[in-house]
């Protein structure tokens, strides 16, 4: 089961990718209740956002709201969730293409050491 530690690793973990990817970006981390959110800016702008789901924030209706919101506001989404739900979140994401407006990852919830799956 996926708990709040594990969710916080994963968010460090990415947060450090997004970083390297991006040098002179602010990455920013918020923890929820349940899932954790990062922001990648840049002079001021929102360049990407990440969603790291807990098997209980993924069943929630609410995160296709906020996912096409991102999407709509030229903000590239990253969407981070257990291995075992990620090719059903590709296939419910599926009619957004291409890996610069959207990416999915999953993580091992027993392992939030190991690296993220594309």
């Amino acid at each position: 089961m996926t708990t709040i530690p594990t969710i916080k690793n994963i968010a460090v973990q990415r947060a450090r990718q997004l970083q390297a990817e991006r040098p002179g970006a602010v990455v920013t981390q918020e923890l929820l209740e349940d899932r954790a959110i990062l922001s990648v800016q840049m002079n001021n702008r929102v360049l990407e956002t990440d969603f790291i789901e807990s098997p209980k924030s993924i069943s929630l209706p609410r995160r296709s709201v906020e996912y096409y919101d991102i999407l709509g506001q030229g903000i590239k989404l990253g969407i981070i969730v257990p291995r075992k739900k990620m090719e059903e979140e590709k296939a419910k994401m599926k009619r957004i293409k291409g890996p610069d407006r959207m990416i999915v990852m999953g993580y091992d919830e027993d392992l939030a050491d190991r690296p993220l799956v594309v």
